[in-house]
């Protein structure tokens, strides 16, 4: 008997199905000859398991082996396994199906013995713990792979918060006011890039200064926050995440993992101290200079020194407790108002 036009198409939608489970009884499930519908094209026929399940399955062992190496299921969005299985976007599928009612109980019960969290962090949460990191640290750029002492995946949060800027900024900044009060980055250079260039930069830290201590307020005079850069990659070390050939290559550097209690760590203070100096000097002169202006944050003195940056950290610095009193003393005492911020002025018509 001669095939017929329906036959046919079966049997090439069956064929595809069959490319990615190794069986052929499928029901097609949209009419296209020669059509390649990969695993959403297939689906349970006579018993049979489809590849929509098949797939699965096979995602589950995936996240399996992704709690194996990290030691939990807390997968951040964006992430993407070796062999291209976007693990991140999976599971927050997962998660949305959960919080419409529509995933299979078999499926999530699988999901929780695997220790999948179906709400990550509250609002709260995480602002509160992101300025608990600010306190700590001196600076927001938390390492993805962060979590605090109780266990909340911050690093995987803020990734989140970074995603909602790219997706709409105006959006982002209306809803997390506080996060943009705190001086929230929204947008981080590339990773690779950056790893490069803060490497590069300690090296000509050490070379000029004769170690690696860097403040964690310190910025090259090209604009690298090598001091914030710094600090993270010995969050990181701590946390264990950081791999074995960057701690190598800062190892070589002479990297400090550690800066309390080191015997260099009175010098470095008598350096802070001494910038602190140059710098108020600097923004007394810019002051003078400008009739009793405070400078805003784009404003340089004659040598290109970002004075009004410097006072606006004092700021933020002061607004988090991590202001010492002698300075805050000095800033009042030397320029009067110094804690209110001026906004840029426009330029003349």
């Amino acid at each position: 008997m001669p095939q017929t036009a329906t036959a046919r198409i079966f049997e090439d939608v069956t064929g595809a199905c069959s490319k990615w489970t190794g069986v052929r009884h499928f029901a097609p499930r949209a009419v296209g000859e020669g059509k390649d519908l990969g695993w959403r094209g297939c689906i349970l026929h006579n018993g049979v398991m489809s590849g929509r399940e098949d797939r699965w399955q096979h995602m589950l062992q995936v996240l399996v082996r992704y709690h194996a190496e990290h030691s939990n299921a807390d997968v951040p969005r964006s992430y993407v396994t070796v062999d291209g299985d976007r693990l991140g976007a999976w599971l927050h599928r997962q998660r949305t199906l959960v919080d419409t009612g529509t995933l299979p109980r078999d499926r999530r019960e699988r999901l929780d013995d695997v220790g999948v969290r179906w709400v990550m962090i509250d609002r709260d949460a995480g602002i509160n713990a992101f300025r608990q990191f600010i306190k700590a640290h001196g600076h927001g750029l938390v390492p993805h792979t962060y979590r605090t002492d109780d266990g909340l995946a911050l690093g995987v949060w803020v990734q989140s918060r970074r995603r909602q800027w790219q997706s709409n900024p105006v959006r982002a900044v209306r809803l997390w006011p506080e996060l943009e009060a705190m001086g929230f980055t929204w947008v981080v250079r590339d990773l690779a890039q950056q790893w490069e260039s803060g490497l590069k930069q300690l090296r000509a830290y050490r070379a000029q200064r004769g170690d690696t201590l860097v403040p964690v307020w310190f910025v090259t005079s090209d604009g690298f926050a090598l001091g914030r850069w710094v600090d993270t990659r010995r969050v990181e070390y701590r946390a264990g995440t950081l791999i074995q050939t960057r701690v190598a290559a800062l190892a070589e550097v002479g990297m400090v993992w550690s800066v309390r209690g080191t015997p260099d760590a009175s010098s470095r203070q008598r350096r802070e101290d001494a910038h602190f100096t140059r710098m108020l000097n600097r923004t007394v002169s810019w002051t003078q200079e400008h009739g009793g202006t405070l400078p805003t944050v784009r404003d340089q003195d004659s040598k290109g020194v970002a004075v009004g940056r410097w006072l606006g950290r004092q700021r933020r610095l002061a607004r988090i407790g991590q202001l010492s009193q002698t300075r805050r003393h000095d800033l009042e005492e030397i320029i009067p108002g110094w804690s209110i911020p001026s906004h840029p002025r426009q330029p003349p018509t």
